[in-house]
């Protein structure tokens, strides 16, 4: 099974608000040929951050549709929450440091070509809450 890691994005992928998911999108800087492999309907293993560096799984997702690619430039004002970073900045969560908004407006400015992975959560397997990369719950 393929394995995405969300790192500093992973107590937004965890999270429900209103009973919907809060993080249903996530961009990568991946090679053609492996990006091919995202396609809608493939289960993927969502992890905290990489096995190579001990992280663990916490979700199992389903892509939504395949794979495309996007400037950063272009990301629609609806992926901020898309993304988990609207309620990421409501439960006051940083990224690396920065608030939310401040890293959503610096990555658009990149204008950087990534690839756009839209997925449903199926299955949770770390508690619901703030959640740090690499923490224990399991």
């Amino acid at each position: 099974m393929l394995i995405i890691s969300f790192a500093w994005t992973t107590a937004a992928l965890l999270a429900v608000d209103d009973g919907l998911d809060v993080k249903t999108c996530t961009r990568r800087s991946w090679n053609d040929d492996y990006a091919r492999m995202f396609k809608a309907g493939t289960q993927v293993q969502g992890w905290d951050r990489s096995p190579r560096f001990k992280g663990q799984q916490v979700a199992v997702i389903s892509l939504v549709q395949d794979a495309y690619l996007e400037r950063t430039s272009w990301m629609p004002d609806k992926d901020y929450k898309a993304e988990g970073l609207l309620w990421m900045e409501k439960q006051g969560i940083m990224i690396r440091g920065q608030h939310p908004r401040e890293f959503w407006e610096q990555w658009k400015a990149k204008d950087e070509i990534v690839y756009v992975v839209r997925f449903q959560v199926l299955k949770r397997l770390a508690p619901v809450g703030v959640y740090l990369p690499g923490e224990r719950v399991i």
